[in-house]
Order: C-alpha cells, then structure tokens, then sequence
C-alpha cells in the first residue's frame, strides 16, 4: 500500500508537467518559494528551546511535604472542599 501523499504528489508533478498556463506556474513558483511560515515556526521553537529548560525546572521541584500540600489544594479545588 502506497502512501497517500506520495499519490497527491505524482498527481501535482503530473499537473504541473501539463501547465501552460504562465501566469498560474508563477503562482505555484510563488507558493513554492514563499518560506515564511516555516521560518516562522522553526522560530517559535528555538525560542521555546532556550527558554524552557525542563531539566532546570525539574532540579528545583518541590520537597516531598511541599509536593503533598499541592496536590490536596488541587483536589481540593476540584471536589470544591
């Protein structure tokens, strides 16, 4: 079984081999070249990478008594007592 996105791009090389349409290749040209919001993402997650380091936040971490008395003001919370 193909993968179904290896199928929609043998059917867009076919389109695009028979396009004669000038105006609508500069389109698909555009489209291609327009990088933005991948650049835009890959930003998001670097910026993300060096702000949150879970390691760091892990090694501070609450002391067993400390960790008790937020898990009861959670449940706490929830249940409405």
């Amino acid at each position: 079984m193909e993968n179904p996105i290896f199928e929609i791009k043998k059917e867009l090389i076919k389109w695009i081999k028979n396009l004669d349409d000038l105006e609508t290749i500069q389109k698909v040209l555009d489209l291609k070249n327009f990088d933005e919001p991948a650049s835009l993402v890959s930003d998001a997650q670097s910026e993300y990478s060096r702000t949150d380091d879970f390691d760091e936040r892990f090694a501070k971490g609450l002391n067993p008594e400390n960790a008790r008395k937020e898990s009861k003001k959670i449940i706490r919370e929830w249940w409405d007592k």
